[in-house]
């Protein structure tokens, strides 16, 4: 992945930015990142590294969760979320070429992929 500057950019800062494939063609915008740990330990905190963004068509606001367990939370809510995000999609951080924070947008190679939520746990 190429970057346009190198300053220090807050994870807040990606979200709601426009998410375009290699035609130009927007994705949508990004709704969540998901994180995951590194294995390194920053003094008492573990880092952790973007490992995918979450894509929607509109600014429906978060998941809350219900993107990750297929039991969770009450039945009608869950419902209800999934509707609101049924065009959600997933893009791996693998997938993002560039992200150009000089014009808002970030660029990446590669379709969304379906968010399917894993069995209960």
């Amino acid at each position: 992945m190429t970057r346009s500057d190198t300053g220090v950019h807050r994870l807040s800062e990606l979200l709601r930015l426009p998410v375009v494939d290699e035609d130009g063609r927007e994705l949508g915008h990004v709704n969540d990142v998901r994180l995951a740990p590194t294995g390194r330990v920053n003094g008492v905190f573990t880092e952790l590294a973007a490992v995918a963004l979450i894509v929607a068509d509109r600014h429906s606001g978060s998941l809350l969760g219900y993107d990750r367990r297929a039991d969770q939370g009450p039945w009608l809510v869950r419902v209800i979320v999934r509707a609101l995000h049924r065009h959600a999609g997933l893009v791996r951080w693998s997938s993002v070429q560039r992200v150009d924070w000089a014009a808002g947008r970030i660029m990446v190679q590669g379709p969304l992929e379906p968010i399917e939520a894993p069995g209960p746990r």
